[in-house]
């Protein structure tokens, strides 16, 4: 009995890695980096949304910069949402990313004036 256990879990490696290396598996490169420049006052918390999913990256305090990764897959396509902790949030429009890519996300003071994310309401509607 326990030989055919030993079979079983040999075949079954066997064919894991062969369903691996035969490209079975999700591809991955180097993960892509953003780089948030906070120039408001409040601290931010930023997300990244990636095929509907949000995902939140950390908190920049106000006045900071901060550095988050994130691993990459193919054809991605992501876009990072910031909600300002004494109100207020903005969302970028959607940027394809190869792996290693970093991308800066520069934060103004006025909410109104940047340049790659635009305001949006507390439910995700633009301003």
């Amino acid at each position: 009995m326990r030989q055919i256990r030993r079979w079983a879990v040999i075949v079954a490696s066997v064919g894991a890695a062969a369903c691996a290396s035969a490209g079975g598996g999700p591809q991955t490169g180097p993960p892509i980096v953003i780089e948030v420049q906070n120039n408001n006052f409040q601290d931010a918390t930023v997300y990244i949304v990636r095929d509907g999913e949000r995902q939140r990256l950390g908190v920049v305090i106000g006045k900071n910069d901060e550095s988050f990764s994130f691993p990459w897959r193919p054809n991605m396509v992501v876009r990072f949402e910031v909600r300002f902790l004494g109100g207020g949030a903005c969302v970028t429009p959607d940027y394809g990313m190869d792996p290693g890519q970093r991308h800066v996300l520069d934060l103004h003071p006025d909410i109104r004036l940047n340049t790659d994310c635009r305001p949006v309401s507390g439910r995700g509607q633009p301003l």
